[in-house]
């Protein structure tokens, strides 16, 4: 396949003090699930909108004086930069997550590669497999 590196981009962060509601509002403006959660650059944990109803909503919790160490997912599975897209799903199928954050060889969050994004990628891959199959098919050659 090819290298996680093809999924750096910008991700947005939290950290453990900030509020759920604040937090909540970002994923909500940037059209998200997820923030990867901080302590000194590097990733402790992942909270995502799915924490937030059940942890948060679903227990009757205050968003504004719910903070995010309350309620996030601590020690994330990530995959590095170098790693391969087959390690990326391993990974997620046997931790049973959507979401990886990709890190530097420092440990810092460069990106983050989702179900979704290995989803589209492989649709895109067998969209091109079968225009080359539809392209090249000779209606006499037997398959």
């Amino acid at each position: 396949m090819s290298s996680i590196a093809r999924f750096r981009r910008t991700v947005v962060t939290a950290e453990e003090t900030d509020s759920i509601i604040g937090v909540a509002r970002r994923m909500r403006d940037e059209k998200i699930g997820c923030v990867v959660v901080i302590r000194e650059g590097l990733p402790v944990g992942i909270l995502t909108d799915r924490d937030v109803a059940l942890r948060v909503v679903a227990e009757g919790r205050e968003p504004a004086k719910t903070r995010v160490s309350d309620v996030l997912t601590y020690g994330p599975a990530t995959v590095s930069e170098t790693d391969e897209l087959e390690t990326a799903v391993l990974r997620m199928r046997e931790r049973g997550v959507r979401r990886l954050p990709i890190v530097d060889k420092e440990g810092r969050v460069t990106g983050i590669v989702t179900a979704d994004d290995v989803m589209v990628l492989l649709g895109r891959e067998l969209g091109a497999i079968g225009e080359v199959i539809e392209d090249g098919a000779d209606a006499d050659e037997s398959r």
